[in-house]
């Protein structure tokens, strides 16, 4: 997910955005695409979208309207199932990152290659463009915002127990260039520190980045996979428990973000998103101080993707309209300086990056530093064809039955690891887990 702000800055000339979303399915003949009934669509969405909508609608007056229903995060897949295939299923839906597979593998959400989308999405980062596509490869889900990761770190504690200068990037990439690097990191900090500071808050701060980063996806011919960069991951993160080279709190409760105010953490694994959703809020007192880096690999975590309903009156608008909002360079950039995003067409974040200027961000915590090339580099390096339909459902059951028992000394790695073959087996009777 993220942060929608109700800052709306910025606007687009009508007759150019006008054009480009007329134009959407040009390159595909007519006659394959749905004509809509009307002008309007009926978009669920889990998170507001008032200030997009109203955007839309200040650049293309004449164009559609959008009747938003927003349903909050926990009831929204079931709400959703309950009505697709019936004439009360919306006509566009969001979908966030983590049950995006499960509609786009659901056969319910129509192909996007009628309205353009290939021409369009030319300059999207292709790691999103893959977890749109269905099984057949077509283009059902398209994204408006990129969502990478990476470490962000406060340079003036980095100084004080590693000697690294403030602003050299360089230099502390390197010191979270590998997950050994990243240990021998750690024991500096716990050394120099007398055991007062910790280099990370979490064991979230690890196993986001390795989930996020693998090379293998969780479920492949319908059996289940382990990346052995898990196995890594899980003894890395067993060794920091014991010997204290983390804090140990739990992601995203409130000891985990008071230390974004405290002298006692000196990094974190966010998303891009993170930065102004997260860090900005909790990070009191100590705005200015931080920097990002990529860290030791590239991941991805969160982000929105629409996708037309298929059969619906107005399928044909909705696919527009996600196309439009996703790829429109206009609308982008709007939404990357209106909402401090980071967006998924190439182009405009190298525009909204080179014309960057720090200081005028309110309360930036990461000071004059421009966070764009950083996120740009490290989007272009995420596989997006890991991910499955089964994911988040596999993911927690990861962290809740392995991680969360093992690396506390609850069980030994054998038995948890068994147990989550067994509960996995459990949700989905269908996969091979041996």
């Amino acid at each position: 997910m993220n942060k929608i702000t109700k800052i709306a800055l910025g606007a687009v000339t009508i007759a150019s955005a006008a054009v480009l979303l007329a134009g959407c399915g040009s390159s595909t003949s007519a006659s394959k695409a749905p004509k809509a009934k009307d002008k309007n669509i009926n978009l669920w969405t889990f998170a507001d979208m008032k200030p997009q909508i109203k955007e839309y609608e200040k650049e293309v007056p004449k164009g559609y309207k959008i009747k938003e229903t927003v349903i909050p995060y926990a009831d929204f897949q079931t709400k959703l199932d309950k009505v697709l295939g019936t004439s009360k299923a919306p006509d566009m839906v969001a979908l966030d990152a983590g049950f995006v597979s499960k509609y786009v593998d659901s056969g319910m959400l129509a192909d996007l290659a009628p309205y353009g989308v290939k021409k369009a999405t030319k300059d999207s980062f292709p790691y999103t463009l893959d977890i749109g596509k269905n099984p057949s490869g077509q283009q059902v889900a398209i994204s408006y915002q990129a969502a990478p990761g990476a470490v962000y770190y406060r340079s003036d504690l980095l100084q004080k127990y590693l000697g690294i200068a403030p602003d050299d990037q360089t230099a502390a990439q390197e010191a979270f260039s590998s997950w050994s690097a990243v240990e021998k990191t750690a024991e500096t900090i716990k050394e120099k520190s007398g055991g007062k500071a910790y280099l990370f808050s979490s064991l979230q701060d690890m196993y986001m980045p390795a989930i996020g980063g693998r090379t293998e996806g969780w479920v492949k011919g319908n059996k289940l996979q382990i990346d052995p960069s898990l196995i890594t991951n899980l003894n890395m993160m067993k060794t920091f428990v014991q010997q204290g080279l983390t804090q140990n709190t739990v992601g995203q409760n409130s000891d985990w973000f008071s230390g974004m105010s405290s002298n006692n953490v000196v990094a974190y694994s966010l998303p891009s998103w993170g930065l102004f959703y997260w860090l900005q809020d909790y990070a009191k007192g100590t705005a200015g101080s931080w920097r990002v880096i990529q860290g030791p690999q590239s991941y991805s975590w969160g982000g929105t993707w629409f996708g037309a309903v298929k059969g619906t009156k107005d399928e044909a608008n909705a696919a527009k309209l996600a196309i439009y909002w996703s790829t429109n360079k206009k609308f982008q950039t709007w939404q990357a300086t209106a909402n401090a995003d980071f967006v998924d067409i190439q182009s405009v974040d190298k525009t909204v990056g080179d014309n960057f200027d720090g200081s005028k961000v309110k309360g930036n915590p990461l000071g004059t530093q421009n966070p764009y090339p950083v996120f740009s580099k490290a989007a272009t390096k995420i596989n997006g064809k890991i991910i499955t339909k089964y994911d988040q459902n596999i993911q927690q059951l990861w962290i809740n039955d392995v991680i969360n028992t093992y690396c506390n000394g609850k069980e030994s790695e054998a038995k948890a690891i068994a147990t989550f073959k067994a509960d996995v087996k459990s949700a989905y009777p269908n996969l091979t887990t041996d």
